[in-house]
């Protein structure tokens, strides 16, 4: 299997290398071409330039805005459509968006609300290339470059991500110019003229040319700059130009459905909405193409705008269309909801338990990374939960419930059912204890705040005391569930108290789930002032079992197994509580708790 993994890699390697030798034979023997491609090939970097810039200037803002401003579908849908407008990346709004979806921060519904407002937010990027093939651009594209370079150099985060976007500004500018001058120097040899077919033809094949241009370079800023470019120069006609860029919004959904892989079934569901919102207007606008171009001409009128003026008709038309999608299909919101909650499953194996939280692409924003290793840390906590009710014979609506642990162990079997700790260990604690110290680890280099790093390192220690407790649990099991129901009342005894000492520890920590922010450091006060009572309830048992011995009324061997379950119970106990004041408090409680103890001191 790993020799035959190294034969694909090795494979796609060289095939790489090939295909490289190939595009600089191309680029090298029709140089009439390679301007072009290198104008894509810069926008494309301007363009990433552009979002790392942004990236950077998150530092929790953007991720605490949009959870915040996220309330209600209008909110959203604006949401979408300026920070788009800001970013100049519905790439970038749209996998946030699918990533945040996948850490449970934001609801599908919000979700599907930005990305309608990034498709329309994304028509800025056409009004924009417009005016940049209306000037010469170039003289600020270079001033941009050189600026943003020295800027980049500097060790303020501030000054490296303002340099950032210059760097991209200026590239993509530049990008704009190689590309508007390929067509226009060019003319002749790139003639797509060829394509122009008129009616119902034209539309579709125009369509499909530019949801394929776009689906090959990712980026619908590229395809439009040729598509306005190639308009401009008059290889292709203003008819077929609106088919073109409809097009770019059908191939822009490639973007999206590839972020969608790694993330979880709500992931995947906020991607297919974003398909169902680009195929549905595109349907509609092909299907009632003549009546839209009417309306674009009657808009134009409206806006003053000149009958001959193509390329500003263009850009009006790619606004128009995803005003009219966002309007139209945004009402059934609640119903694609429904629909995508409803067919689409998560096909996964019952027994195996997998991250519900952690996405790869929250890692670079760590407010948010925060939070979601949070959740997964609950997550974990739930799973141990279970198994460690199990294994001292609880149900856990038992432990949720309002009954004394003296009624519930004096009127109730023993919870019937074999437990594989084994078995439940490996595909219910090990896997999210391994994706939470990964996910952590990679966090960590994004961070730069020391505090945020300490919460971070706090929740691998967290988990792992969580996974200590589970492994422990093996320990006691065997004699925890036969001597609990021993005829020898003293033995039996023994084995009930530490049941309902640990049952009374998980129905504490169940009730501090659902406790309110402004009580939550109370009762933090409380877990910390009690984290030596297991290890005092182990003394206490040592005494009583050496008074038991005293009177003969348990063997040497019951009194043996007693201390060391006892033991083993206690320190199961202290991994929970230590976990549990990391995992069930929020970073702001812990600094009230500690304010409040120095205040005291």
């Amino acid at each position: 299997m790993v020799k035959r993994k190294k034969e694909l890699q090795n494979l796609k390697r060289y095939s790489l290398i090939v295909v490289i030798i190939l595009m600089l034979y191309f680029l090298v023997a029709f140089p009439e071409i390679a301007q072009i491609l290198a104008g894509v090939a810069i926008l494309l970097i301007g363009m990433m330039n552009l979002s790392t810039g942004f990236k950077s200037f998150s530092g929790g803002l953007l991720e605490k805005i949009l959870t915040k401003s996220t309330d209600t579908r209008l909110k959203s849908i604006v949401f979408g459509v300026v920070t788009t407008m800001l970013m100049q990346s519905s790439t970038l709004v749209s996998v946030i968006s699918i990533s945040f979806l996948s850490a449970s921060l934001i609801t599908l519904a919000q979700g599907i609300g930005i990305i309608f407002g990034a498709n329309l937010g994304n028509s800025a990027g056409s009004w924009l290339i417009v005016g940049l093939t209306s000037i010469n651009i170039s003289i600020f594209a270079i001033p941009l470059i050189v600026c943003g370079t020295v800027l980049n150099f500097q060790k303020d985060k501030v000054f490296k991500g303002i340099g950032l976007i210059f760097v991209g500004l200026g590239f993509f500018f530049l990008g704009v110019d190689y590309i508007k001058g390929g067509f226009e120097s060019y003319k002749e040899i790139m003639d797509l003229s060829r394509f122009n077919f008129d009616g119902f033809k034209g539309v579709v094949i125009f369509v499909g040319l530019g949801a394929l241009m776009t689906g090959i370079v990712q980026s619908s800023h590229a395809t439009l700059a040729i598509i306005i470019s190639a308009l401009v120069s008059g290889q292709i006609g203003f008819e077929n130009a609106l088919a073109a860029t409809l097009g770019t919004s059908v191939g822009g959904v490639v973007t999206a459905v590839i972020a969608s892989l790694s993330a979880n079934i709500e992931g995947k569901k906020l991607a297919i909405a974003n398909c169902i919102f680009n195929f549905s207007i595109a349907i509609i606008v092909i299907a009632f193409f003549p009546y839209f171009v009417n309306l674009v001409n009657i808009t134009a009128g409206f806006l003053g705008l000149s009958e001959d003026n193509v390329a500003l008709k263009t850009a009006l038309f790619h606004t128009l269309f995803n005003l009219v999608g966002v309007i139209f299909i945004s009402l059934f919101i609640r119903q694609i909801v429904y629909f995508l909650d409803k067919t689409i499953k998560a096909p996964r194996d019952r027994e195996m338990d997998a991250p519900l939280y952690l996405d790869e692409n929250l890692i670079e924003y760590p407010d948010t990374a925060i939070d979601a290793l949070q959740k997964e840390s609950m997550h974990l906590y739930n799973n141990a939960y279970a198994m460690i009710a199990h294994t001292i014979g609880f149900n856990r609506s038992d432990i949720r419930g309002k009954e004394s642990f003296d009624t519930i162990v004096k009127t109730k079997k023993w919870f019937s059912g074999n437990v594989d700790l084994d078995y439940l260990y490996k595909r219910k604690i090990k896997v999210l204890f391994d994706a939470i110290m990964e996910f952590s680890t990679k966090a960590q280099r994004y961070v730069e705040d020391e505090d945020k790093n300490q919460r971070i390192y706090s929740f691998k220690l967290a988990t792992r005391n969580i996974a200590e407790a589970t492994k422990n649990l093996k320990l006691i099991q065997a004699n925890m569930k036969v001597y609990s129901v021993s005829s020898n009342p003293y033995l039996a005894g023994q084995y009930n108290a530490m049941r309902k000492d640990l049952g009374e520890l998980l129905r504490s920590i169940e009730e501090l789930k659902l406790m309110k922010d402004e009580s939550a450091y109370v009762i933090l006060k409380q877990i910390r002032a009690t984290k030596d009572m297991p290890k005092e309830f182990d003394r206490n048992i040592m005494k009583d079992v050496e008074n038991l011995i005293a009177e003969e009324k348990i063997s040497a061997t019951n009194a043996t197994s007693i201390l060391n379950d006892s033991s083993f119970i206690a320190d199961i106990a202290m991994s929970l509580m230590e976990a549990v004041e990391v995992i069930f408090t929020k970073e702001e409680w812990l600094e009230t708790a500690e304010e409040s103890e120095t205040e005291q001191n």
